[in-house]
């Protein structure tokens, strides 16, 4: 076996591993970025796991130049499905970074190389990427249609991890919207797509951490202390700081609304996460519990610094969708569709 065929072989089965949620560490990563640079192909692939790494700890900016220069090298390889993909990601990580129209503008880039591959399983994953921006303009029944869609689209398809992803999209969603049942249905759906060899152990987490903020929601409230607690351990064991941040915010709101004696430590916990991870809807939820528990024992001087931070964050100003924005997102959807479609028409010719 060659130098390059061996390098090729483990970058293969690092990037699968880190595209299902266990990257390597940042360090390794470099290493492979270092000794890949002169072949573009094999480049591109230990930049994007280095992108995963560095996401997988949120560092967003250094996971973003990780996933443009991926794109970049792919594009000088000739590997255009897999420069899409990296475009991919980078608009995920803009999203993470709680940039939507960043996000939008690298959305609309794969999309157009997507089409031009007649790659109906990227545009699916655009389409979930929309969705996510109508969430950051607090636009949910919208977000739901684009994750409706997208899961018609996988299904259509016949591609089980994008089904899965899509069922989490459709289940974060509807718990948005206080549907519950129809919530759990999607996860119990995810669920059982997750009995097949797929393996991804952040989605494993999600689905127990959605069942948990659902369940805390429906008053169930020992049953959701396990199941966030169980979440929190899942990211943990996986050291995916985004899900150990969501996890243990959701326990602390559990424990305080149990009067529980840990649940000031969890939230402090929590909102130390939340700052590390960069979410700023993670910081306000961990703010205003606090401030409810400290209030609760009577230590009002207690809550005075989270009564500042929450000011400070609703202070800033309300983000709303410009008219171009807009149109950009309608452009986008029915871009979409429209490859669906001439993707059905195609595989029925074939039928006939």
């Amino acid at each position: 076996m060659t130098a390059r065929l061996a390098l090729l072989t483990q970058l293969e089965t690092v990037l699968n591993s880190a595209e299902r949620g266990s990257p390597p560490l940042p360090d390794q990563a470099q290493q492979w970025v270092a000794e890949s640079q002169a072949d573009p192909r094999l480049h591109g692939m230990a930049l994007d796991i280095l992108g995963h790494a560095q996401q997988h700890f949120s560092a967003h900016h250094a996971a973003q130049t990780a996933f443009s220069a991926a794109a970049e090298s792919y594009r000088q390889a000739g590997q255009i499905g897999s420069s899409t993909n990296s475009l991919l990601l980078l608009a995920t990580s803009y999203l993470l970074n709680d940039q939507p129209l960043l996000a939008l503008d690298q959305w609309t880039k794969a999309l157009m190389q997507a089409k031009g591959a007649q790659n109906l399983g990227q545009c699916v994953r655009v389409y979930l990427g929309i969705g996510q921006v109508y969430i950051g303009f607090n636009d949910n029944e919208a977000s739901l249609r684009c994750s409706e869609m997208a899961l018609k689209m996988a299904v259509a398809i016949a591609d089980p991890l994008l089904e899965c992803d899509a069922l989490l999209y459709v289940a974060s969603d509807q718990y948005r919207l206080q549907r519950y049942a129809q919530a759990l249905e999607a996860i119990a759906r995810a669920e059982r797509l997750m009995e097949l060899p797929l393996h991804n152990k952040v989605w494993a987490a999600e689905i127990v951490y959605y069942r948990g903020l659902i369940h805390g929601q429906q008053g169930m409230l020992q049953q959701a202390k396990v199941e966030l607690a169980t979440a929190y351990d899942l990211h943990c064991a996986n050291d995916n700081l985004w899900g150990k941040a969501h996890a243990l915010t959701g326990l602390g709101e559990i424990l305080l609304q149990l009067q529980a004696a840990e649940a000031e430590t969890i939230l402090l916990q929590g909102q130390q996460l939340a700052v590390q991870s960069g979410v700023l809807s993670l910081q306000t939820r961990c703010c205003k519990a606090l401030i409810d528990c400290y209030l609760a024992k009577q230590q009002a001087e207690l809550a005075l610094p989270f009564y500042a931070q929450l000011f400070a964050q609703q202070s800033l100003p309300e983000r709303k969708i410009s008219v171009t924005h807009r149109k950009k997102i309608m452009q986008l959807e029915t871009q979409s569709r429209v490859l669906q479609l001439q993707k059905c028409l195609q595989t029925c010719t074939i039928s006939s």
